[in-house]
């Protein structure tokens, strides 16, 4: 199984070079409608969907626990969506999510803003002007979803394994690139080693959703990590009977052993700006 993630600045032909590629492989291809169906079906409203997809919340969006729920959901999706088969994954923070991963290759897509405002132009029977301001808008909330959601720079190099600029190269050179870069990589022990990881990060993912969002167990700072039917789960929880439930839990969800880190204390104590990006 292969994985490559497709992070694309606006007219930079992002959507094209990314199915293409998928095609081409005979992988999955996770988009916004992929993404958007699976959270909808997790009881993610249509309106909480639009607002925070490869979008920076809101201020008062901010301040609720819906933005911590996307997120959880959001990671779940990708996971489950990834573990299956091979696949081409469109952007939403996929670069950070699969760092990880091995195998996993990570993609760029740039050019030039004049070329950029070109493309889109034509593409959507629009002036330049108006071209201009949609795509740097884009670009500017795609920017602010990596960095709020994830606390890296989208733009940042070192976060790709290959940042290509389509300025003068076709999608289909393009995914000839990235194919080769591909069987380069990719060997059957890594495929394997994949699996494993995926399956694991799927599973606390899901047991992070089940104990925050869908049972609702006040867990700050909750870390699940699985290997295979263990779970370690780690935190901070107000009493022992929380503690018990998130462990029921994970039981409940599949896993065989349960280890419990979570540690008693006052959700004050650890509310602090840096703790919050753990």
């Amino acid at each position: 199984m292969a994985i490559i993630t497709i992070a694309r600045e606006r007219g930079a032909y992002g959507r094209i070079v990314a199915k293409m590629l998928a095609e081409r492989l005979s992988a999955h291809f996770i988009d916004y409608a992929v993404v958007d169906a699976r959270l909808q079906a997790m009881g993610i409203t249509e309106k909480k969907r639009t607002a925070f997809d490869e979008r920076k919340p809101s201020f008062f969006a901010a301040l609720t626990n819906a933005v911590e729920e996307y997120v959880c959901c959001l990671k779940q999706v990708m996971y489950e969506e990834a573990k299956t088969d091979s696949c081409v994954i469109l952007g939403r923070g996929s670069q950070v999510l699969f760092a990880d991963v091995p195998g996993a290759i990570r993609v760029r897509l740039v050019a030039s803003p004049q070329v950029r405002y070109q493309r889109v132009a034509e593409a959507e029977k629009i002036d330049i002007r108006q071209a201009k301001e949609l795509v740097d808008r884009i670009d500017h909330d795609r920017a602010g979803f990596n960095s709020y959601f994830f606390d890296t720079e989208w733009a940042n190099p070192s976060a790709y394994q290959m940042i290509l600029n389509t300025e003068h190269l076709a999608p289909e050179n393009a995914v000839e690139i990235i194919c080769a870069l591909v069987k380069q990589t990719v060997t059957p022990e890594i495929e394997a080693d994949a699996q494993v990881v995926l399956t694991n990060l799927a599973a606390g993912q899901a047991i992070e959703r089940e104990i925050l969002h869908v049972r609702r167990i006040p867990i700050f700072f909750l870390k699940v990590t699985c290997s295979g039917k263990q779970a370690t789960l780690a935190g901070v929880a107000h009493t022992t009977d929380d503690i018990d439930k998130a462990r029921e839990a994970a039981v409940a969800m599949g896993m065989e052993r349960v280890e419990c880190r979570i540690e008693i204390g006052l959700h004050g104590q650890y509310d602090s700006p840096e703790l919050r990006k753990m």
